[in-house]
Formats: C-alpha cells, sequence, structure tokens
C-alpha cells in the first residue's frame, strides 16, 4: 500500500504532499493537479526495471508519455531536479532526479541500495492502471499473452479485461467485501454479472476468444424474467456498459494489497450506475484494495459516503483531495482534504467540490 506521496518541482507543482489511505478520490476543477499525482506514480512504476540498471526515469514508457524533461518541470523551479517521494508498506525513498530539457529518461542523483530499491518497488507488481480513454465497443478485440492476463495485467486502456473475463471468470472472489445479490454466486463472473446489472437491468456479457487469429469477442445477452434475449454485439448495446466493464473486472478481481489507479470511472454511465460504482470502490477497499481515483462525480462520492453510512467502510480508510490554486499566494496549485465522518457527512466543502448542484438550485429558486 501506498502511505505518502511527496513532489517536488513536477509539472504544475512547486512542492505537494499527499497521505493517501485506502479509498481515495482526487477531485477538483480541470487543469488543477488531479492527473499529475497519478501520472507521478505511473512514472515510478514504468520505470521500475530502468531505476534498478541504469538509475533513470524513463518519461516515455507503457502507462504515460509526458514527452521530455522541459515538460515535466515546474515552469518557476529555482533548481534544475525534479523530486518524487513515496512511502510505501515495506520501505521509504525519495527520487531526486536530474534534468534534461529534451531527454526522455532523466538521471537518478539521489542513490540508494540495489537491495532496499529492489523491495521499495514492490509496489509497482501491484499496480492496475486504468485511464480515462477505455476500450469501447467493437466487433473484435486483440488478445494478449495468457501470463500477462492471469497477472492482471489488463491494458491502460482496458482492453485485456475481456480476456482475463474469459480465462479467469469462473475463479471464485478473493475479496468477499465486493460480493452482492446471491451470496451463492461468487465466482468473479457472477459477480461483474451482478455489479452490471445496476447499469443496464439483466445484462450478461459473453465472450469468444479464437486464438487462430488472437482475437476476442463480445456481446451481451439480457436476462428477461426466465427467458434470455439473443446476444447482441457489443456496438449494438449500450456504449458505457462496455466502456465500464474493465473497471468492474479491475474491482471485483482485485486481491488484499493490490493498487488500482482509475480515472473518470464516471464516463458514459447513469447517476445510478455512478453511485453504484463508489459502492464497489468503497467495497474494494473495504477488503483491503487501495483504490486511488480521480472524478468528477458527485455520485461516485456520495456511492463511498453511502458505504461509510452503511458501516461497511471505515470513514478512516477514506481520503478526499481537492486540488485547487491558491490566488494569495502566486496561483500556486495546492490541495485541501476534507475528512468524511461515520455519518458520511465532511467536515467542509470548499467551493468548487461538488456544489454546482447547489449553486444551480439557487439560481431556479
Amino acid at each position: 500500500m501506498l502511505r505518502e506521496l511527496d513532489l517536488k518541482n513536477f509539472k504544475c507543482f512547486e512542492k505537494l504532499h499527499i497521505n493517501f489511505s485506502t479509498v481515495n478520490i482526487l477531485t477538483g476543477l480541470n487543469g488543477m493537479g488531479k492527473s499529475t499525482v497519478i501520472q507521478s506514480l505511473l512514472l515510478l512504476a514504468q520505470s521500475k526495471k530502468s531505476i534498478l540498471s541504469d538509475e533513470t526515469l524513463c518519461i516515455k514508457g507503457r502507462y504515460v508519455n509526458l514527452g521530455t524533461g522541459q515538460d515535466i518541470l515546474y515552469e518557476k523551479a529555482e533548481e534544475d531536479e525534479i523530486g518524487i517521494g513515496i512511502q510505501a508498506d515495506k520501505a521509504e525513498e525519495k527520487f531526486l532526479f536530474g534534468y534534461g530539457f529534451e531527454k526522455d529518461a532523466l538521471p537518478l542523483k539521489k542513490v540508494c541500495s540495489e537491495i532496499k530499491r529492489e523491495v521499495f518497488m514492490s509496489w509497482a507488481e501491484r499496480l492496475l492502471y486504468l485511464s480515462a480513454y477505455r476500450i469501447e465497443p467493437q466487433f473484435l478485440y486483440q488478445i494478449e499473452n495468457e501470463y500477462n492476463v492471469s497477472e492482471r495485467h489488463f491494458g491502460k486502456n482496458g482492453e485485456f479485461a475481456i480476456q482475463y473475463l474469459k480465462l479467469y471468470g469462473g475463479d471464485n472472489v478473493a475479496n468477499k467485501k465486493v460480493i452482492i445479490g446471491d451470496v451463492d454466486k461468487t465466482t468473479v463472473a457472477e459477480q461483474v454479472k451482478s455489479w452490471l446489472d445496476i447499469i443496464s437491468p439483466g445484462v450478461s456479457p459473453i465472450i469468444n476468444i479464437d486464438m487462430s487469429s488472437r482475437t476476442a469477442e463480445l456481446k451481451y445477452e439480457y436476462i428477461e424474467g426466465r427467458e434470455k434475449t439473443n446476444s447482441y454485439k457489443s456496438v449494438n448495446v449500450g456504449f458505457g456498459i462496455t466502456y465500464v466493464l474493465p473497471i468492474v473486472v479491475g474491482l471485483v478481481s482485485a486481491k488484499q494489497g493490490d493498487i488500482l489507479l482509475i480515472e473518470n470511472p464516471e464516463a458514459h454511465i447513469h447517476p445510478k450506475g455512478q453511485r453504484m460504482l463508489g459502492e464497489l470502490i468503497a467495497a474494494s477497499g473495504a477488503g483491503g484494495v487501495q483504490v486511488i481515483v480521480e472524478t468528477h462525480s458527485d455520485h461516485v462520492l456520495n456511492g463511498i459516503r453511502v458505504a461509510v453510512k452503511k458501516n461497511k467502510l471505515d470513514p478512516k480508510e477514506t481520503g478526499f483531495f481537492f486540488f485547487y490554486k491558491d490566488v494569495d499566494d502566486s496561483y500556486k496549485h495546492k490541495v485541501m482534504c476534507p475528512i468524511l465522518d461515520r455519518n458520511g457527512r465532511l467536515d467542509e466543502w470548499p467551493e468548487g467540490f461538488f456544489d454546482e448542484w447547489d449553486n444551480a438550485l439557487l439560481e431556479l429558486l
């Protein structure tokens, strides 16, 4: 589990310190630094091999491509160096990288022992990242090496989650906290169906894999009472069902100690489904999975608040981070941290923090 993050001269932040919890919600207006936090973690994760071998930070890698050194150095930096510090369960280390204007690999200036670094970077092996750009309905999807899929490497767009669901959907859910509906339905596939049912009642994914062409086909059928409809290709079913599928698969299949980074889970999903995602995120966290979510959805937020109110998640296991520019401090990017109590109430609502409904209501009265 990731405990703390420190940034220095990284993108929009001169300095930033965050204490992570189990379930973490990153929010704020556009361009305030939410994605920067996620990108800093992804940079370290995709640089594990290079940090251990040639001691460099890979700006272009499997998760993100942020350009070159000039693109990630804080524009008002007084020193040509970038700092990313992480405290994880097993170790703590602060990496200080040099700066190269046109370089896409920055040298590590702070040296630590290789054994310590190996232990420290072990959290990267438990990381699953699902970006805001996820798979969309298609006739066919490419498949991945089965070993990579078995390790829950879904691809940053979730493109291999379909293959995972086909291959391992029959496995029992490791995190019992995410089980809803019929308590006898405990496999990954059954629980994915149960959660998807809230988004689109009766929906059931059907997946076929053709190893000769190395492709997977995704269809859906609907359960209507005791009857089943015909199966429909994903391109002929609601866009949001396929778009959210990797997130549901990722959260349902996650095990204690896994780390999920998810961007905009609410995209293309109706309000009830968004709240469901909040409750699923909370349930996953209650089972020991660390979830870090960037969202603009008050419904996702409220799903987590309701889960706390129902005693399904300890409020101490939640963290809320509101990113903003401080106009009284040279417009520096900063973060505020409202605290949730056992009744699902937050101790403060800074301006811009999910307050637009109230603002609109005042104008309508």
